[in-house]
């Protein structure tokens, strides 16, 4: 993410040697803390370096279930910006590259459900599951504020949708489970307990690919910026 980060600062200083129309800026967003660098191509249009990351730790309890979750975020991209009416408001539209990730570690004390298995973790056991949202989205939206005009300083307000591949459920599991109802010591490796993770995977995966919107992903953000 710092590699992605220096191109973007490099770009803009190479760019304002060249030319006296560019601002940089940072801000914090739903994507994450983040740089971006504006060159003003015209009155009405303006296009947008962006660099953003975000790293976040939770445990949390839910169901008698224990959880470690784990979101990273990283997105780089160029975004264009058109001014209508030459003022504030502007709409937007661009794509960003993106390594957005979400991982689970679960531990099940009492019971969780596998397949219509009910299983509680021995010591050893746990359940993973990773979330991968693709490799990059199309971004569109609205905003204001202008890095062009008025004084050096700019405050600029995002609202917008990334079109992100629907996501894809990876399920894993390790160590030992109980099983319930029978009381028997299931190890996570055998064949018999693969298949049923690997059908849990599969019923997830169901889920997330009905659900509406499930590839949407709303972007908030506002930033801060000088003109040179």
């Amino acid at each position: 993410m710092f590699k992605k980060l220096s191109v973007v600062l490099l770009s803009i200083l190479c760019y304002q040697q060249a030319q006296a129309d560019v601002a940089v800026g940072v801000g914090l967003s739903t994507l994450g803390v983040g740089v971006q660098g504006t060159f003003g191509v015209n009155k009405y249009i303006n296009l947008r370096l962006t660099a953003s990351a975000a790293s976040v730790d939770e445990d949390f309890e839910e169901s008698g279930t224990n959880y470690k979750g784990t979101v990273d975020f990283s997105s780089y991209g160029l975004i264009t910006d058109i001014h209508p009416f030459g003022g504030s408001f502007y709409l937007s539209a661009g794509y960003l590259a993106h390594d957005n990730k979400m991982k689970l570690k679960a531990t099940c004390p009492n019971s969780c459900d596998i397949d219509g298995q009910s299983y509680k973790s021995a010591p050893d056991g746990q359940m993973n599951a990773g979330i991968d949202f693709g490799s990059g989205a199309p971004y569109a939206g609205i905003g204001w504020g202008n890095a062009m005009q008025g004084g050096r300083l700019y405050v600029k307000l995002d609202v917008g949708v990334l079109f992100q591949d629907k996501p894809q459920v990876n399920l894993s599991a390790t160590g030992k489970f109980q099983n319930t109802t029978t009381s028997d010591i299931v190890d996570a490796n055998t064949t018999t307990f693969q298949q049923e993770v690997a059908n849990e995977e599969k019923s997830l995966q169901q889920e997330i690919d009905d659900a509406e919107y499930s590839e949407l992903y709303p972007v908030i953000g506002l930033s801060i910026g000088y003109r040179f």
